[in-house]
């Protein structure tokens, strides 16, 4: 039946019926939904039929969200035809009058084009999907559940099963435990069962090596490219030790499996019950340790435990905070104030006042500075909170979260009521400011003195902070030779005075020292870092004789860089004092003297090549990247861009802005050789004696 001869017969059945059945006013139960899907990657297409048992509790019709896009070719209720109307995404199906508590079937027969362009280059990290939301093709499958691929009913199926037929060679998965795979007559068979179905649905299929092991009671599935199907052994033992641990801190796994799975697009995407991580980013030897435990844990938070979206998305900070950086902690706390240091100087390096936004109104990374926010702040707020209240009840009030709100949304409130709960103190105040807010405390130290009374030595001074001013704990830690003395002081106004007592002469005061308090660094205590680079607000680019890389290349770094707008100039169009200002990037090493920026110590370069930390790099392969200070404003950053061939910039342009924190990197035919972080200054935050 065509969509137009479908929309004028219901239009006539609901005059017909008084229009009680076009309104809605009921929202049907949905008791169970079964999916089968046939894809067809040669022409795009996926074909099915779904079919939905509901109590329709008096509603006159059903609906469902559907891709634009679709065809829908039969719709049955009770295996009786109907005409539906189909307009947008919005398929609504009429319901037979009320029969007491009779349950009604409802079968959908539909099929849809899904044909996205893929990227080219992967430029920007920031959208994790690189604008692809649903793609059937001969190199892979990836479906989205936000694109409607199958008839979705609004109200969410208390059990759902899919099938999936693929030709064969090609395996399918998706959400649930998978009770069949089997090949028959040329096809791929796989069928799966949700016990708490999703809303949104994902599928993901391709030419995949399948490799198998249980974690305890729980089935463990690699689905993984004969190229990366080798790593499949890893990857599996890895998720077994995650899924162990965090089984401990939170309480059971949520769902019927866990899946690797590789996809055909660099994506990192953690779905219920599976991540689908690219295929070149499978590969990279630090993905086991950082994005791997990222993507199980939001299995608990995200997948598990919902996010009510009306308070904004708490679950990035905390899966950063329960993942990366606990991952970090757990190497040594030198290692996890070394992260939370590195959080800071992102938010201070990529965050400026008109990109800024309160941490409630977080939903999505869209760009560097809503990624600090959403996942930094947010994850800096959680610590500040384990911080103040301890590790028992940080860990009791997640896992009570846990038990009350697994499969059901929870609000930053919800967190907020249970973090007061588990320290015995209402902790509201101190949460609401950092979600309600933009910025954080800038913090220094003033009129710091040492004087010895009485066989004692007082350090005395002052805590100032600029305006608008929080109410935060501010930790001192002050050294000797031998002995430290840590003093916790609020600071909620211009000044607070306070006084350390040592037994021995100071030899250092640090305010914030590991770096436990979420601030606004000052200038000098952010590194030269790339990701300063990605932040500047007024960057210029100037290309000198000795710049190797097309003007295409250079291009593609500027986006990759969220700087597609930066000017860009020849070095003889420019003189010294102008550049004041504004922070640069220079192609090739400029000619002119006292244009090279003042290198980092242990980095050397000249046209031909360059050296760092006593390796020297010639060959045309070999790339640098190095940050450093301005030739002519201190409070401006220079940055260097030195390819040695046209080759060796394009194997490696994409791929710098994935190193934000470091202050320097090598390639040789796009892989990287060396990398360093930059020492900070004290900013006003370390006084020596």
């Amino acid at each position: 039946m065509s969509r137009g001869l479908m929309m004028f017969a219901f239009a006539l059945w609901c005059a017909l019926s008084g229009g009680t059945a076009c309104r809605g006013e009921t929202v049907p139960e949905t008791l169970h939904e079964r999916i089968a899907v046939t894809l067809d990657p040669a022409s795009h297409q996926v074909s099915g039929e779904s079919t939905v048992t509901l109590n329709p509790r008096g509603a006159a019709s059903v609906s469902f969200s559907l891709h634009p896009g679709a065809t829908v070719h039969r719709v049955s209720v009770e295996g009786r035809e109907v005409a539906v109307a189909f307009a947008g995404d919005a398929l609504v199906v009429p319901l037979p009058p009320a029969q007491g508590e009779r349950t009604v079937r409802v079968t959908i027969g539909y099929r849809a084009t899904f044909n996205d362009p893929l990227p080219e280059r992967t430029a920007t990290a920031e959208d994790p999907g690189y604008g692809v939301n649903g793609v059937i093709s001969t190199e892979g499958v990836f479906l989205g559940g936000g694109v409607a691929w199958y008839p979705r009913p609004h109200a969410v199926p208390a059990r759902r099963t899919i099938a999936v037929t693929a030709p064969a060679g090609i395996e399918a998965v998706t959400a649930g435990r998978r009770l069949e795979r089997r090949s028959e007559g040329g096809k791929s068979i796989s069928v799966w069962e949700e016990e708490h179905p999703v809303k949104h649905l994902s599928l993901s299929a391709g030419r995949y090596m399948v490799s198998e092991r249980q974690s305890g009671p729980l089935p463990l599935h690699a689905y993984l490219s004969a190229g990366n199907a080798p790593l499949a052994d890893a990857y599996l033992a890895a998720s077994a030790d995650y899924l162990k641990l965090y089984e401990g801190l939170f309480g059971p796994y949520p769902f019927e499996k866990f899946a690797v799975v590789e996809n055909f697009i660099p994506t990192g995407y953690g779905f219920p019950s599976y991540t689908l991580l690219g295929g070149t980013v499978i590969r990279l030897p630090f993905i086991i340790g950082t994005s791997l435990p990222h993507e199980i844990a939001h299995n608990w938070w995200g997948n598990g435990v919902l996010v009510d979206y009306r308070e904004g998305n708490w679950a990035e900070g905390l899966v950063t905070y329960l993942a990366d950086h606990l991952l970090e902690q757990r190497k040594s706390p030198a290692a996890g104030r070394d992260y939370r240091f590195r959080l800071l100087a992102d938010y201070a390096a990529l965050v400026s006042p008109a990109s800024d936004f309160p941490l409630r109104e977080f939903t999505a990374r869209r760009d560097p500075a809503s990624r600090a926010i959403g996942y930094g702040k947010g994850a800096m707020l959680f610590h500040m909170v384990r911080t103040m209240i301890g590790d028992d009840a940080f860990l009791e009030a997640l896992r009570e979260l846990c038990r009350e709100r697994l499969y059901r949304p929870a609000s930053w409130g919800d967190f907020s009521r249970a973090f007061s709960r588990a320290a015995g103190r209402d902790l509201a105040p101190f949460i609401d400011q950092w979600l309600t807010r933009t910025g954080g405390p800038r913090l220094s130290l003033a009129e710091v003195t040492s004087r010895e009374e009485a066989g004692r030595w007082l350090v005395r001074g002052r805590i100032v902070q600029a305006p608008p001013y929080w109410s935060v704990p501010v930790i001192l830690k002050a050294e000797t030779a031998g002995e430290e003395a840590r003093r916790t002081v609020v600071s909620d106004r211009d000044s607070v005075p306070f006084t350390i007592s040592l037994s021995a002469p100071p030899r250092r005061l640090l305010l914030d020292p590991d770096a436990d308090l979420f601030r606004v660094l000052a200038r000098e205590e952010i590194p030269p870092a790339i990701n300063r680079v990605k932040g500047s607000r007024q960057l210029l680019v100037i290309t000198g004789r000795g710049c190797r890389a097309r003007p295409e290349t250079l291009a593609l770094l500027l986006e990759s860089l969220g700087q597609r707008g930066a000017r860009v100039v020849r070095e003889e169009e420019v003189k010294g004092p102008e550049l004041a200002g504004h922070d640069l990037l220079f192609c090739g090493v400029p000619e002119r003297p006292g244009l090279l920026p003042p290198l980092p110590q242990g980095v050397t370069v000249s046209p031909q090549g360059f050296a760092v930390e006593q390796e020297t790099f010639g060959s045309a392969d070999d790339t640098l990247f190095v940050v450093a200070g301005h030739p002519f404003d201190p409070d401006r950053l220079a940055a260097l861009f030195l390819p040695l061939s046209r080759d060796a910039a394009d194997a490696c342009v994409t791929k710098i802005t994935h190193y934000g924190k470091y202050g320097y990197l090598v390639f040789s035919r796009g892989v990287n050789r060396k990398k360093g972080v930059m020492p900070a200054g004290g900013g006003g935050t370390m006084v020596e004696f």
